[in-house]
């Protein structure tokens, strides 16, 4: 009965107060949070958590996840399209607060709001205008100071972003130099959201960015051009008609100005030096996600205007020299790591399984990282990024050891290694050919070096430098086993010249080979001094017959004679003998004769 009044009770209150609309939840939520700064004292030390901003954020958040769900046909709801048209200055407003951090830990809430905002969101309006110019802001004071208390929630964001041009590969556009705006603009907050959200903090530059090097063009379109299709086109961007936010994402040839940047890659790779290992894995997904774009005029941005390439063997050369020069070669070969590995006790500073562990494998791991990039990324960027490894790292920084005496047995177990567990076609091409040589230069000062190496009395210098020999081999391309091997069997490399007397005289001696041989013929002598004997013999009871054994048919006939004289006398002497023992003998065949003359 009670149930029953309440809902009549509800029904009737509906009638007279309908309930809010999503919009004007929407509204509500936002003028709560804009009452709260009107009214913020920054006297006030208290934690952005302990206040009710994240609360009225995250509502903000679900309404429009919710609205999303119930639009067919890909249109945009009130709630979005409030955003989108600017008439809520949400993304604005979340900007201002990851620049103020007022109260503190307002930027980690913006960053993580905007993140949610593009990841939970099928359509997220990115080319759109006022979307995407509080991006940039939001992104340019991502890593404005190293070590940042918030490199999670930056990293989250441009991956999300990556992520965003994966689906959509014409908008990694906004994020270059065309249509980012000046540094003048992306550094100041607009004047309504400062009245709206007064920010007393003053907004420094960031320190030792390269986008703020060059002035930047201002005032970029409404609705972007998603696809640049030539430099023309770049340069009249300012002036030209808005491209409806439909259109064709397909790329074309694009010839880019010496002064062009790359927003994403440029601040992905301030992050790979983060002392956050898994900040660095996700910056180092960033960049593979952008690398691996199918886009032409992408991968040429990449290449010719970004220090990526640079960047990334650099710190694989870096990793190599702080490995200490002490260590094992042997404990080298039994390492296997992935650039995504983090070993268990690497938060334990004292743990280590061998001396040079951790070096060995940040240095490998991050090998690693370098040749799946390079399997995975555009034909253009493995062809630079290649060139670069040899360039930077192999010609740089490894060749060098290779000559030192000190330390060529670990330098040579070390890129034995790099040999053995690289994959990408690109990478071992540059390493054969660094190893044996380009063009027709016949004899490679590094190829004879390492042939020097397996010839000296180090001992283990030469077992590694033969392991190497066995990795080219079975790693190696058609050029390194026909200037390795085939050119040298074919020239009879494999010859030495002939040597002095006295040391071909002291070779021989000490060659087991010849030992055995000179044994055989000691045997060989005997058993024909042997048959000598025998012949002496023989020729002797000839003589003694009267016969001359150097007739040759004659004395066939000869010794046929002597044989059956002897017979018939053997044959007397057994029937005698029988004779006297009273044995019976056969008479068939008795005068069966032995030989025919």
């Amino acid at each position: 009965m009670l149930s029953r009044f309440s809902d009549v009770l509800q029904t009737a209150a509906d009638v007279l107060a309908p309930p809010a609309t999503r919009l004007e939840d929407f509204e509500y939520h936002w003028k709560m949070i804009l009452n709260f700064y009107q009214n913020y004292d920054d006297s006030n030390k208290m934690h952005i958590e302990e206040t009710r901003i994240p609360h009225h954020l995250h509502q903000m958040l679900q309404l429009i996840v919710e609205e999303e769900k119930e639009q067919h046909g890909g249109t945009v709801g009130p709630c979005l399209e409030a955003l989108v048209q600017r008439s809520i200055c949400l993304l604005d407003a979340l900007t201002a607060l990851a620049a103020a951090d007022r109260p503190p830990g307002a930027r980690a809430l913006a960053l993580t709001t905007g993140t949610a905002l593009l990841r939970r969101t099928r359509q997220p309006c990115v080319n759109s205008a006022h979307v995407y110019r509080p991006l940039q802001r939001m992104l340019i004071q991502c890593n404005e100071s190293p070590a940042s208390p918030t490199e999670k929630e930056e990293v989250e964001l441009l991956l999300t972003l990556c992520g965003l041009v994966r689906k959509e590969p014409g908008l990694a556009n906004i994020f270059t130099t065309p249509f980012v705006e000046d540094k003048s603009t992306l550094l100041s907050i607009p004047e309504d959201i400062q009245k709206l959200i007064p920010i007393r903090s003053k907004v420094h530059t960031p320190k030792k960015n390269p986008l703020f090097e060059v002035e930047l063009p201002p005032n970029p379109l409404r609705n972007v051009s998603i696809i640049r299709t030539g430099k023309d086109d770049c340069c009249n961007a300012t002036s030209s008609s808005s491209i409806d936010d439909n259109a064709s994402c397909k790329s074309h040839k694009t010839v880019y100005d010496d002064n062009d940047k790359f927003l994403l890659i440029d601040l992905l790779l301030s992050y790979l030096n983060s002392a956050d290992n898994q900040v660095v894995l996700r910056a180092c997904e960033g960049i593979m996600i952008v690398s691996s774009l199918p886009e032409d005029d992408i991968a040429n941005l990449l290449t010719s205007c970004s220090p990526a390439c640079e960047t990334i063997v650099d710190k694989l050369a870096a990793k190599y020299k702080c490995v200490p020069a002490n260590v094992d070669p042997s404990d080298v070969d039994h390492l296997n790591i992935t650039w995504a590995y983090v070993a268990q006790d690497f938060g334990d500073k004292t743990y280590s399984k061998f001396h040079g562990y951790r070096e060995l494998t940040s240095f490998f791991s991050w090998l690693d990282y370098c040749d799946t990039l390079m399997k995975e990324c555009h034909p253009t960027i493995a062809a630079h990024l290649s060139r670069t490894f040899r360039q930077n790292f192999l010609e740089g920084t490894a060749e060098n050891g290779i000559t030192d005496v000190h330390h060529a047995v670990l330098v040579t177990a070390i890129l034995a290694k790099c040999l053995k567990v690289v994959d990408s076609p690109d990478l071992i091409n540059e390493f054969s050919n660094w190893l044996v040589g380009d063009g027709e230069v016949s004899e490679w000062p590094l190829l004879h070096t390492l042939i020097n190496n397996c010839l000296t009395e180090n001992y283990e210098l030469t077992l590694e430098t033969l392991r190497f020999f066995e990795s080219i081999i079975e790693k190696g391309t058609e050029h390194s086993i026909q200037r390795v091997v085939l050119a040298r069997v074919a020239a009879r490399g494999y010859w030495a010249p002939r040597a002095t007397h006295d040391d071909a005289e002291r070779e021989r001696l000490n060659d087991l080979s010849i030992g055995r041989e000179r044994e055989r013929n000691r045997e060989a002598m005997k058993q024909l001094q042997h048959e000598d004997h025998v012949n002496e013999q023989i020729t002797d009871i000839l003589s003694h017959e009267g016969l001359d054994p150097k007739h040759h048919d004659e004395g066939t006939d000869n010794i046929h004679r002597v044989i059956n004289r002897r017979l018939e006398q053997l044959k007397a002497s057994i029937e005698d003998i029988m004779a006297k023992e009273n044995i019976v003998m056969p008479t068939a065949n008795n005068d069966s004769v032995i030989f025919s003359d």
